[in-house]
This record gives structure tokens, C-alpha cells and sequence, in this order.
């Protein structure tokens, strides 16, 4: 299983939030370039990397940053954040980003089918990020704070020329309390030939255990590494 060391950024800083809430920051790093070089020392080559700021607004203002990033020998980044059109997407493939994560744009009309004629479906992740209604998991968008009111389930089935699939609880995220297995489990026995990727709530070695044996082939990992709850070595070890 691939593990992506995750940088959020807001305000030009790494942060984590708590269940998606801007409200509730932390801040681990002023410097995110400095981050991304100890990632790849430690032999991180690919890292997740999500403008909190363009989520949250629309307006990419850490653009600077992944310009920054991308010019880092030997390291590749899929970013994430206030992709909100073509244009965007363009923009960052063509700053040289290996994957890009789209999220809110995913229910404007007419935007799924403009992404499927332009890029190559290796280079799109979607965002589902949900959380469970009784028992029903709804996609959220706008930095999590919408809830669409469509069902996770629902999207994945309508949208099979897309492969890789980025998952997140956000009742989960940040709170370090483990990931949401039995939803991935579901999702994986629906939809078996998908890249589903994991993140929120991974909090341990074990955590990565459990989710490398229900066939996750990538996980995103942020909070348990900033809090020293996983070390990088133990990663490397493992992983």
C-alpha cells in the first residue's frame, strides 16, 4: 500500500483541521516547503497536498506555494482544493501536479463530462468526502460544509469511467480515532476494479494494517504524523 504523507495548507502554513471544521486549526509548520523536503528525505516521494483556503472559497490563494512544490527534485504532488473549473484544472496539470483532486465541481452541470474529454482519467481523483446520515453516507462539498444530499453509493455507480476515488469520513478526520473500514468495505465490494483511496481517522501502524487487508492500495496519512502518533521510519518500515 502507497502511503501519501498529507500537507494542507492555510494562509501559506500546514495545518490540520478537526472534522472539516475551519474553526478548529492547528498549525504544525509555517513553512511547507520545509515539510515537503523532510517528507521526501525521510523517502516520501509523492505527497497530498489540499489548499484549505481555495476549498473553502473558491479562490486559490496557495498557488505560490504549489509552484514552490512542484519545482522539488525527485517529488510528485496530487493537489486538491478550489478546482472549481476547467481552467483550474488545466492550470495546475500544467504546473506540473501529477494528479489532481476535484470535489465541489463534481455536481456542476456539465463539468464531469468536460474532465472525462480532457484529461487522461489517471490524472483525476474525485473527492467523496461524506458522512453518514442514519446509516446513509452523503457527499459533502465547499470544504465539507455542504452536504449535496447524494448518496456515496449513488455517485460511485453513475460515474465508473473514473478510477480513482478519494474517501474521507469527516466525522472522522482529524479526531485520530481510525478510519471508516466497514464504508470502505462497501464501497470496495460494489465497485472492486476502483483506486479507492483512504483517508480520516488514521491513527496507528494497525490502522494500516487493517486497511493495506481490505485491499486499499493508497492511503493518505496527516495528524498521526504531525502528532508523532506514526513515525516516518515506522511508515518506511511497514510500507
Amino acid at each position: 500500500m502507497k502511503i501519501f504523507p498529507a500537507i494542507d495548507l492555510k494562509n501559506g502554513s500546514c495545518v490540520r483541521l478537526l472534522k472539516g471544521d475551519f474553526n478548529s486549526l492547528t498549525e504544525y509548520n509555517k513553512d511547507p516547503i520545509d515539510q515537503a523536503k523532510i517528507f521526501l528525505k525521510n523517502n516520501f516521494d509523492y505527497l497530498h497536498v489540499i489548499d484549505l483556503d481555495g476549498a473553502q472559497t473558491g479562490n486559490q490563494s496557495n498557488i505560490s506555494v504549489i509552484k514552490e512544490l512542484v519545482k522539488i527534485p525527485n517529488l510528485k504532488i496530487q493537489v486538491g482544493g478550489g478546482i472549481r473549473t476547467i481552467d483550474d484544472a488545466l492550470k495546475i496539470i500544467d504546473m506540473g501536479v501529477s494528479r489532481i483532486i476535484i470535489g465541489t465541481s463534481i455536481f456542476a452541470k456539465g463539468f464531469l463530462t468536460e474532465i472525462k474529454k480532457k484529461f487522461n482519467p489517471e490524472q483525476i481523483i474525485l473527492a467523496i468526502d461524506f458522512m453518514e446520515t442514519e446509516g446513509i453516507p452523503y457527499i459533502y462539498t465547499h470544504g465539507w460544509q455542504d452536504n449535496s444530499h447524494i448518496n456515496l453509493f449513488d455517485f460511485m455507480s453513475d460515474n465508473s469511467h473514473f478510477k480513482n476515488f478519494l474517501a474521507t469520513d469527516i466525522s472522522l478526520d482529524g479526531v485520530m480515532q481510525g478510519p471508516s473500514f466497514k464504508t470502505y468495505e462497501k464501497i470496495l465490494a460494489k465497485n472492486p476494479s476502483i483506486n479507492l483511496i483512504a483517508s480520516g481517522g488514521i491513527t496507528s501502524i494497525n490502522d494500516l494494517s487493517e486497511l493495506k487487508r481490505i485491499k486499499i492500495k493508497e492511503s493518505i496519512v496527516g495528524k498521526a504524523i504531525y502528532e508523532k502518533q506514526i513515525s516516518l521510519s515506522e511508515l518506511n518500515n511497514d510500507y
